[in-house]
């Protein structure tokens, strides 16, 4: 349990979540309506895509789920095409069984194939299937194999396959021993990029206190993959960002070069705390922070005990000649006393990322609560690059959420609230939970002198106790569905919330009529 309250910052800044004031009702009937999948076992991840080509401009929705116990687990990979999650049963929907093998899989259109072609990655190399047209499958040998021994509880989507050359053709980027395999498609030729790529052990211990009885337990951490402009060449550069170094390959007219174009080199925590390495967690982002197409760096760091948790954050802005960590930070957070965790968001669509906090303190009146009421706090603000303002950075809208725990369960109860565009106005909206299984939205603006977000309002019931959520225009009509759904309960369906476009602010000719 201590673990999932740990991880709360992280997994609720992934959301942008903050709390609801009782909501007003809404002026017609429910502003979504549910659409229910029973699907074989437990869901582990749901993924929107956009690679179909969709008449109505509709997205794609990709299920990873399995059934069964190791070593008879069934992992099964569910594909609903132009959003046919919306309608339950519908014959374009393909459910494929994975091999046994799969480690992790990708959805993508390849050259020389037809329609949406499932990647799956093993340790004997790639193979490839079409989830639709007739081609033939084919297996990509990789030399040597990969490092993928067999995951015998559940499969997992890796963004595999991307334009990595920025030559406007897709190749695939599997993971290596020492890096990653580049295969170029559609000639299956492949080469090594080397990353920065590191691994803690365990080996076997008869001794106490803390006994080993494995030969050898291995965790490998290959580094985060980015794809910006380091040098302002107009061209996609690879980013990987591990915990000690930061290697950029600079793509040019043949593609990414076979060793990294500049290296950089980290120290995020001191001697004392790399000791109790355990307990701590390093986050690094390259990406577009202020709208001038180059890539800045966010180097997040977090520390400490429980009930002395640092956070630490430094944003790095690129000048145009390649972002550097070794200078003074544009802009800097710090966090004492607690965890925080960031996801970037351009709420208001003027082209510049907002850095969205979600942070949890833990202090004596914290735990306090969790054991007695079964509930948390954390607080979430909206930060803005700003020079002017103290640290580099200027809150523009901070709010509390209170959580329950699920102490059976080891997780949160309600569901995990999200941002997405409700009404298609361009701008961002959120849902929050509003006890059990209901939500609420808090509509956004971008006009001067309104909260970033609006007072709650609408009801939305939601069949599942719990979970968390995906947001997507599936039918291509500039109104955002919520797909919902929880990972620790295979009884659970796949709910899809189609938007029906009664929320305040919707143009009419988006509206459904009421009930």
């Amino acid at each position: 349990m201590l673990a999932r309250i740990l991880s709360i910052p992280l997994a609720l800044a992934s959301c942008g979540l903050w709390a609801a004031p009782q909501p007003a009702r809404a002026q017609n009937s429910a502003p979504f309506a549910p659409r229910l999948h029973a699907l074989r076992g437990g869901i582990h991840q749901i993924w929107p895509l956009s690679v179909s080509h969709c008449p109505n401009g509709g997205s794609d929705l990709l299920v990873l789920h399995s059934d069964g116990a190791p070593p008879q687990t069934r992992k099964w990979l569910t594909w609903m095409p132009c959003g046919s999650a919306l309608r339950p049963d519908d014959p374009s929907i393909v459910e494929r069984l994975l091999p046994d093998d799969a480690v992790v899989v990708d959805v993508a259109s390849l050259p020389g194939r037809n329609g949406p072609q499932l990647v799956i990655a093993s340790a004997a190399g790639l193979r490839i299937q079409s989830l639709g047209e007739r081609d033939a499958a084919i297996a990509v040998p990789i030399p040597g194999g990969l490092p993928l021994p067999p995951r015998p509880w559940e499969i997992g989507r890796l963004e595999l396959v991307d334009d990595w050359n920025d030559n406007g053709r897709p190749s695939v980027l599997v993971p290596a021993l020492d890096g990653a395999w580049l295969v170029e498609l559609p000639s299956a030729d492949v080469r090594r990029i080397p990353l920065p790529v590191y691994a803690s052990y365990r080996t076997w211990n008869p001794f106490l206190p803390v006994t080993v009885w494995k030969w050898m337990i291995q965790e490998v951490t290959w580094p985060t993959i980015a794809r910006a402009d380091d040098n302002g060449d107009g061209r996609l550069d690879l980013f990987a960002l591990s915990r000690w170094a930061i290697w950029i390959y600079h793509s040019g007219p043949d593609g990414l070069p076979s060793e990294p174009s500049r290296k950089l080199t980290l120290q995020p925590f001191d001697a004392e705390t790399e000791r109790r390495h355990e307990s701590t967690i390093n986050n690094y982002f390259a990406l577009d922070m202020n709208g001038d197409t180059l890539a800045d760096l966010m180097l997040s760091t977090i520390g400490g005990s429980l009930m002395d948790g640092r956070s630490t954050s430094r944003v790095h802005l690129n000048s145009g000649s390649g972002v550097s960590p070794d200078a003074e930070p544009d802009a800097r957070r710090d966090r004492e006393g607690g965890f925080s965790g960031f996801i970037f968001r351009d709420l208001d669509g003027d082209g510049r990322e907002e850095l969205i906090e979600t942070s949890i303190e833990f202090g004596i009146v914290q735990m306090i609560r969790v054991l007695i009421t079964r509930r948390a706090e954390t607080t979430v603000r909206v930060l803005r690059i700003d020079p002017e303002a103290e640290n580099g950075l200027r809150t523009v809208f901070e709010d509390q959420f209170a959580f329950r725990l699920d102490f059976g369960e080891g997780a949160t109860s309600d569901l995990v609230p999200g941002l997405g565009d409700w009404n298609g106005d361009g701008v961002s909206d959120l849902y929050v939970a509003r006890g059990s299984k209901e939500i609420s939205f808090r509509l956004g603006s971008r006009t001067a002198g309104e909260p970033l977000f609006g007072s709650a309002t609408g009801r939305q019931p939601i069949p599942i106790p719990s979970g968390e959520s995906r947001v997507s225009d599936l039918d291509g009509d500039g109104l955002d569905e919520i797909i919902a759904f929880t990972d620790n309960d295979p009884e659970q369906p796949l709910v899809v919330l189609e938007n029906l476009g009664r929320l305040p602010g919707t143009r009419p000719e988006l509206r459904a009529p009421p009930d």
